[in-house]
């Protein structure tokens, strides 16, 4: 059964050391799968939902009330779904070859150092003293770093993009970002008026008629 399971993960694993070749074979060996993908990202959800449940309360006290692991989920996927279309829309107009689907996979198999370390590193801060807990951080801080370097490597292999550009790409991909957010908040705030204005002709109306 494990040997089954790390063939099933094998291109994830792959992808841990060796980044370049792993996204190769994802992208231009098609050994890349998107239910794989999204295999990742839900493990990655039930990791952080663990990580809410059980970490220590020495690093983060827990508030039952509080806790709402669907509407954390739901943040991650939007920020990855954000990211996703603002690099597409990007990397569209800086000639980048890659695709939104094989964008998508990128992050979603970058993710795997996480996957493989915030349950571990929650099950470990349970045992660690106050003056212990720097190495829970430096933990979940190793698999961030890593996290971000797969994800810029995975970005040159399926864009085709020299480390300089790829660079000034994901500078711009961020300010995609910011810009869709302003946008997403105008048009939300927008929305909201117009409800209120209509609200209140109707309340005028019926206390009229």
């Amino acid at each position: 059964m494990i040997k089954h399971a790390l063939s099933f993960y094998s291109l994830p694993l792959r992808i841990l050391t060796s980044p370049v070749k792993g996204f190769y074979e994802m992208k231009f060996e098609e050994k890349g799968t998107l239910w794989l993908a999204i295999v990742n990202l839900v493990l990655l959800g039930i990791s952080l939902a663990f990580r809410s449940q059980y970490i220590s309360i020495l690093i983060s006290p827990r508030y039952p009330l509080h806790m709402n692991s669907i509407w954390d989920f739901g943040q991650l996927i939007v920020m990855l779904i954000l990211f996703c279309v603002s690099n597409w829309s990007v990397t569209s107009l800086t000639d980048g070859e890659g695709k939104f689907k094989e964008i998508f996979m990128t992050i979603c198999y970058a993710m795997t150092p996480l996957v493989l370390i915030i349950v571990p590193a929650t099950l470990f801060s349970n045992v660690l003293s106050m003056q212990e807990t720097a190495f829970f951080h430096l933990l979940i801080s190793v698999g961030m770093f890593w996290f971000v370097v797969l994800v810029f490597v995975g970005l040159i292999v399926i864009h085709n993009y020299t480390v300089t550009k790829a660079v000034t790409t994901a500078v711009l991909t961020f300010c995609a970002m910011l810009i869709i957010l302003f946008l997403f908040t105008l048009v939300l705030t927008l929305i909201q008026q117009v409800y209120v204005f209509i609200w209140s002709m109707y309340t005028e109306l019926t206390f009229r008629i």
